[in-house]
């Protein structure tokens, strides 16, 4: 594993950060017994545990390690992260403990895997994104216009409408329908984004247009620079892509879930207390087989993530990714109950 440094790679440093806060109530973490595995396919060729995934979460998965390692002699670990693109493909070939992703897996990805393993893998929240595209860390979405429009704020299904067709309360293709007015009420909305098999698609797909297809005047392209640049010569178009990426051209729209909530374009606070609706995670992917437990250290090292210390080490990341709550860490330990069968009276993982 690489020596840690003081700063993320990509920051530079600054004696102005202030670790996020990390709520109390998080429950502190209570080492069990573990050992180093013997026979596993994730174990290095000198005995350690592969960490693959997305380079974004070095900064905190080498922390992370190294504090466990300081709670449990002879456990060693190999944070070896290609990117995210080779995280599933580690995962399915049998390669890694555990792989960190700042999205959820795609279709596309989920498809091999359950064919090689007879189930699909567990992503377990261990973060919410960041706020910011700076250290190019996994973030959070936020929708955007050009700043020639005058629309001053959207809901979830306002969006949908916008982007995707079937919608029960219609689909929306003029910005009069938003209540625009003058010339722009029967300009033509130009929606725009990343494709629907892409991370930013899935997601899109999964949590906001419940599967519809998408506009058929909907523009594709791959990545947020190429959206965001899309839009700075569109006065009429409308685009979802990274958080934190306002110009002089664009800007950031504030959002809703519902017309009576909070509208918010993705402030620290409104992520971690799940006030924003394009808010997003970073997730550990672990395999799992049919009828059978996670590997026992594999299931202690998520434990420790999940504590209050593992919390705590994660806020500390300057501008960084930001801690769960209390309840988001208890459903994700949950998680891990099911995944591993658990036998109360011998406190004994069922094999």
């Amino acid at each position: 594993m690489e020596q840690a440094t003081d700063t993320p790679p990509t920051a530079a440093n600054d004696d102005t950060w202030t670790p996020r806060y990390v709520d109390p109530n998080i429950p502190p973490y209570e080492p069990g017994a573990i050992s180093m595995p013997v026979s596993k396919r994730w174990l290095t060729a000198d005995g350690r545990a592969r960490i693959s995934g997305s380079d974004h979460g070095r900064w905190i998965m080498e922390r992370l390690c190294e504090a466990f390692q300081a709670r449990h002699a002879g456990i060693r670990f190999d944070v070896d992260l290609c990117g995210t693109p080779s995280a599933m493909a580690f995962l399915t070939s049998g390669r890694s403990m555990l792989s960190v992703m700042g999205r959820e897996i795609t279709p596309v990805e989920t498809v091999p895997y359950g064919k090689r393993i007879g189930a699909p893998p567990v992503g377990i929240r261990i973060a919410h994104a960041a706020e910011e595209t700076a250290q190019h860390l996994a973030t959070s979405l936020a929708v955007y216009v050009h700043r020639s429009n005058p629309l001053a704020k959207l809901t979830q299904l306002q969006l949908s409408q916008i982007f995707s067709i079937g919608n029960a309360q219609g689909d929306y293709s003029r910005w009069g329908q938003l209540g625009l007015d003058g010339e722009w009420r029967g300009r033509l909305i130009h929606p725009i984004g990343t494709p629907e098999f892409t991370g930013f698609g899935t997601y899109m797909q999964a949590h906001h247009l419940a599967g519809r297809p998408l506009s058929p005047i909907y523009e594709r392209y791959i990545g947020t620079d190429d959206v965001l640049a899309r839009l700075e010569a569109d006065p009429s178009g409308i685009a979802v892509a990274a958080i934190g990426r306002d110009t002089d051209l664009i800007r950031s729209v504030p959002i809703a879930m519902t017309g009576d909530d909070h509208f918010s374009t993705g402030s620290t606070e409104d992520v971690r207390h799940g006030r924003y609706a394009f808010g997003r995670f970073l997730y550990a992917y672990v395999p799992k087989k049919r009828g059978q437990p996670l590997d026992p250290l594999t299931a202690e090292y998520l434990r420790f993530v999940l504590s209050l210390e593992g919390q705590t080490i994660i806020a500390q990341q300057p501008r960084g990714y930001i801690p769960l709550r209390p309840n988001e860490v208890a459903e994700e330990r949950t998680k891990l109950d099911i995944v591993i069968p658990f036998d109360a009276a011998t406190a004994k993982e069922v094999n």
